[in-house]
């Protein structure tokens, strides 16, 4: 038990009771300090995992679908590369 807490504490007799709250303040800290380093190492090591590298045929298909939108190629011509592509 930390020597600073509870009623019969000498130090709240002589008026030092702001050491008490002085306490808790510097544990909350060092736990919010603790939270947020675990939480910046889990999203380092785990968050990037779930995202996909981005692959030529996604750029492929990009590509297709920008010149489809531009009226380059007709819907037919669209629907056999993106199959193409997709195989």
């Amino acid at each position: 038990m930390h020597p600073f807490y509870g009623a019969v504490s000498e130090f709240f007799a002589e008026g030092y009771w702001w050491i008490g709250l002085l306490s808790m303040v510097l544990y909350l800290l060092f736990w919010a300090v603790v939270i947020v380093f675990a939480v910046k190492l889990f999203k380092k090591y785990f968050a990037d995992r779930e995202i996909p590298p981005k692959t030529k045929e996604d750029s492929a298909l990009t590509i297709l679908r920008e010149r489809y939108a531009r009226g380059e190629i007709d819907a037919e011509e669209f629907k056999q590369k993106k199959s193409d592509l997709l195989e």
